[in-house]
């Protein structure tokens, strides 16, 4: 409920401001297609498949295992937004990897930076992401999932964040304050960048690419987003490796 509600509230915020107007109204209907399509697979379809097969297995393979782990509130929430979270860091490194990198290079291709973006995918390219397996793991494994659930939802809403223009204006003090502990849209603009998709690879906390090296950030907005792949909607949809002869 907390990540369709942000999803909405972004959406009304992109739709009010002029620039997210143009975004939409320019937007092809291939990419309407892509993002749409990816919204309701990332967003719903996998998360759920996800989880229940996870779960599922767990149940049938190991039922010792149910809600064996008893932690506290704070802890279980931490596993999810702080270990989970480091865990990803290095499984987007990994996609951006040469050998990954066919995988992953859809969500790149937007020249536009608004909500909309946030699941253009490969369709199956979301099961390569820790979450869907972590998620349901720790909802087997925790005695009391609930705050680890709330750990997920609100790592899934600042994944809708980061994907939009919104936020305190870079370098001022709101900024800087805000940064030092979380990506904000403005260095994550930056991992979508023409030149910089190396950098801010963190979902939650810029401690990872600050703690590794990969930390990026400058005032100004990049001059330039997206990498185009120049195949044709269908095949980033499917299968978006470049055909040689």
């Amino acid at each position: 409920m907390l990540v369709l509600c942000v999803f909405v509230l972004l959406t009304g915020v992109t739709l009010g401001a002029h620039r997210g107007r143009v975004g939409v109204y320019t937007r092809t209907i291939p990419e309407w297609i892509i993002d749409s399509t990816g919204l309701l697979v990332q967003g719903l379809v996998i998360p759920a498949l996800g989880a229940s097969v996870i779960y599922g297995v767990c149940k049938t393979m190991a039922p010792s295992l149910h809600g064996v782990l008893t932690v506290s509130g704070l802890v279980a929430f931490g596993l999810n937004f702080v270990v989970v979270d480091y865990l990803y860091y290095w499984n987007h490194r990994l996609l951006h990897t040469t050998r990954w990198w066919p995988l992953h290079a859809v969500h790149h291709t937007s020249e536009i930076f608004d909500v909309f973006i946030t699941a253009r995918n490969t369709l199956w390219t979301p099961l390569l992401i820790v979450y869907v397996w972590g998620n349901g793991l720790g909802l087997f494994l925790l005695a009391e999932p609930r705050p680890f659930m709330a750990a997920a939802a609100l790592t899934a809403s600042l994944d809708l964040w980061h994907h939009t223009t919104f936020g305190p204006a870079p370098g001022s003090w709101a900024h800087r304050l805000l940064a030092i502990m979380l990506i904000t849209p403005h260095e994550h603009m930056w991992h979508h960048s023409h030149d910089r998709a190396d950098a801010n690879f963190g979902a939650n906390l810029a401690l990872w690419d600050r703690l590794h090296g990969t930390y990026y950030r400058e005032v100004h907005p990049p001059a330039r987003l997206g990498l185009p792949l120049g195949l044709p909607w269908q095949q980033q949809l499917l299968c978006p490796f470049r055909q040689t002869t």
